[in-house]
């Protein structure tokens, strides 16, 4: 396993006791846990202050608000006024360097969360606050350094109207930056690569996938350890999340110029509805929550997860798919312990958070990191110990109730040491409602370390 230099338990960090939850059934309810004592994780506080009023800071479904590089951890959040704060911190410390940036946001908006990532050669690249608009898009004026340019485009067409985005480092240093071009039920993916050495954007995919103007992807992304990218995504018809259907997958094994099905039969792009592999069929009005989460094996098997009704009537719950030479598999997971309906418009705040999935090395154990409001609004992990196995084994990893949290995984501190690090911060969120967000105090915000093993 490769590891990330001093990529190993925190010095002084803050103790929680994560309580284990005995095994349970994969098909209980996820009420019905004994529970016994458990270590392995810890809180690194990272601010005192960061805004609450919305899950900005801590909303799944970014690439990422944590990235590990040479030797130090980087951050980024919005402070209680909007600005963007980005810190580091070397490895094996909780002392972090901070600083503040000339860079604001509509924190009521969660859909406006900030992602960063670092290049090659050392860069911090950042873009913040958006939600069917204009690109914000920044990168460090040296490397190692916090301090930031001026707002740039990258490659300039189609950056007018960008949600979602995500990047993405490839193993040579160079990155990938994936954004939705237009508004939910009718946008496209598109797809940039950035050369670290030429320092250089330019457009790989101008229509990725594309919704026809009748729906549009919801999706997630992951690089494989020979730099394959696994893309699965969920269709919405219209802002209605209630019309969430489907779990799709593409891959691409030369950085996104060319993309396949799982079975190698290559696409004709862009991905359309009536080319796209499905994965497992899920109908509309299913309690379908977008986007997925993908993850990927060591030996570069794909897994993809997120929520939803697999039969009419049941409580929603998280389930998981992956292939084999026979197709598609299907795990069940936790399912919420009362039902609940997933619809309407805006930001949502259901009962369960969206998941992080991790995958150990080899596969032999697969993860789920969520908020369950039906146990206190505690951080659960969820732990399966093979792929055939019929038992999950349940962990709280906090105390106490941290509201509207989400997980956000550093990709770099898992696929290097096997640890789950995400920012932690206890938020509200308007269900539904991107306009306003709660009126409360700001709260301090910190990273939580989980080692699994």
């Amino acid at each position: 396993m490769r590891t990330i230099p001093g990529g190993h338990r925190v010095v002084g960090a803050a103790m929680l006791v994560a309580v284990a939850l005995g095994a349970c059934s994969m098909h209980s309810l996820e009420g019905d846990w004994p529970r016994s004592q458990a270590a392995g994780v810890d809180q690194i506080p990272l601010g005192p202050e960061a805004f609450s009023g919305s899950s900005v800071n801590v909303v799944a479904g970014t690439r990422q608000m944590l990235f590990t590089h040479g030797g130090h951890q980087y951050a980024g959040y919005y402070d209680p006024e909007g600005r963007v704060i980005l810190a580091k911190r070397p490895l094996g410390s909780s002392q972090w360097q901070r600083r503040e940036t000339p860079f604001f946001a509509n924190t009521r908006d969660a859909h406006n969360s900030i992602s960063l990532i670092v290049d090659g050669k050392g860069y911090l690249h950042l873009a913040w606050g958006h939600h069917d608009s204009p690109l914000s898009y920044s990168v460090s004026d040296a490397p190692g350094s916090l301090d930031m340019t001026e707002p740039v485009e990258m490659v300039g067409p189609d950056e007018d109207k960008v949600t979602y985005p995500q990047f993405f480092r490839l193993s040579n240093g160079n990155l990938l930056f994936v954004y939705r071009d237009g508004a939910s039920g009718r946008g496209k993916v598109v797809l940039n690569h950035y050369d670290a050495q030429r320092q250089r954007w330019t457009r790989r995919q101008d229509n990725l996938i594309d919704g026809e103007g009748e729906r549009s992807a919801y999706w997630d992304m992951v690089v494989g350890p020979d730099d394959t990218l696994h893309l699965a995504w969920v269709w919405r018809e219209s802002p209605d999340v209630a019309t969430n259907h489907d779990l799709l997958y593409a891959e691409s094994v030369d950085g996104g110029d060319t993309w396949r099905r799982r079975d190698g039969t290559p696409y004709r792009l862009p991905i359309t509805q009536r080319r796209a592999e499905v994965a497992h069929v899920i109908e509309q009005d299913s309690n379908l929550m977008n986007p997925p989460a993908v993850a990927v094996s060591a030996n570069g098997v794909p897994f993809v997860t997120s929520y939803w009704s697999e039969n009419p009537g049941d409580n929603p719950g998280f389930n998981i798919v992956y292939p084999s030479s026979e197709g598609w598999n299907f795990i069940a997971g936790p399912k919420a312990a009362q039902p609940f309906t997933l619809a309407g418009g805006g930001t949502k705040k259901p009962p369960i958070s969206r998941a992080a999935l991790l995958v150990e090395e080899n596969a032999d154990r697969i993860h789920l990191v969520y908020r369950s409001d039906h146990h206190g609004g505690r951080v659960v992990g969820a732990s399966l110990a093979n792929l055939s196995g019929a038992e999950w084994r349940y962990r709280y990893l906090t105390e106490s109730s941290v509201g509207a949290w989400e997980p956000s995984i550093d990709p770099a501190q898992w696929s290097g040491n096997q640890q789950a690090h995400m920012l932690l911060q206890r938020v509200a969120q308007v269900d539904g409602d991107d306009a306003v967000g709660k009126q409360q105090e700001a709260t301090a915000i910190h990273v939580l370390e989980w080692r699994p093993r």
